[in-house]
This record gives C-alpha cells, structure tokens and sequence, in this order.
C-alpha cells in the first residue's frame, strides 16, 4: 500500500511538472503568420512560375518574435532555397509585408505583401505579390493560402 502512494504521488509530481509550462506557454502565445502558393511572374527577364513557403512569427514576448523562416523558388531559374530568413510587419490589421533574403547566399532578396482579401480568407483564395531583386522582378499568387494565428 505504501509503495502504491509513493507511486501516485510520483505520477502526480511528474504530472505536475508536465502540466504548469504548458499552461505558461499559453500565456505568451503569438501570432503566427504562413504565406503559400506557386504563382507567375518575369524575374531576371525570364517568364517564370515561382512558389514560396513562409512562416513567421508576429508580436509575442519569445526570442522569435518578427523572425520568419521557409523556401522559395523560381522554376525557369533553376533557383530552389530551402531555407530563406525574414522579417514581418503588419501593414494594416491582416495584411501583412514579409521581407525574406536566402541564408547562405544573396540569390533571393524578395517582399511578399497579402491582398486582397484583406483580411485574407480560407483556403487557395488571396493573392500575395512578389516583389524581388535579386532574382529581380515581381510576380503575383492568385491562389495562395495565408494562415493567420494566434492573439
């Protein structure tokens, strides 16, 4: 029987210790922020689709707050970046202006601003324009999905 409380309050120790942070993480949630979706444009004079993946971080009280993360590329370019950093701001209340450069290298330094709708809809439905140099040029995603979460 001993051996039986010692067990439970273990389990409610550790339970204890699982629970308290994740309710703390709820405190400082924040707005999350996903551009998605393939498009057309001309950059570096050449006619080309384009596709791009984008996460960021909007105002919250963490280390990644403004930070942004993702791929692009630019298919008639044969240029594919796993991975490009950024930042965010929001422009008016759900349009948002994310500016993203490839990690490694400076072959994309591209701006991509939602709308419309503003504010963005569900689903393959809102365009975001892409706004490049280098590659340079601009293009726009009319079937794009912008994910907006959080506070």
């Amino acid at each position: 029987m001993k051996k039986f409380i010692v067990a439970t309050l273990a389990l409610m120790l550790l339970l204890a210790v699982t629970v308290l942070p994740a309710s703390t993480a709820f405190a400082s949630s924040s707005e999350q922020v996903v551009f998605s979706g393939t498009g057309f444009g001309t950059f570096n004079n050449t006619p080309t689709p384009f596709g791009f993946w984008i996460w960021c971080e909007g105002p919250s009280s963490n280390p990644y707050q403004g930070e942004c993360s993702g791929s692009m590329y630019f298919y008639a370019l044969g240029i594919v970046k796993q991975v490009v950093d950024g930042s965010i701001t929001e422009i008016a209340e759900g349009q948002y202006s994310i500016t993203v450069v490839s990690a490694r290298d400076n072959t994309i330094n591209c701006t991509l601003v939602n709308g419309p709708p503003i504010p963005p809809v569900s689903g393959p439905a809102n365009t975001v324009t892409a706004t490049c140099n280098p590659p340079a040029g601009t293009g726009t995603s009319v079937n794009a999905v912008v994910t907006v979460t959080g506070p």
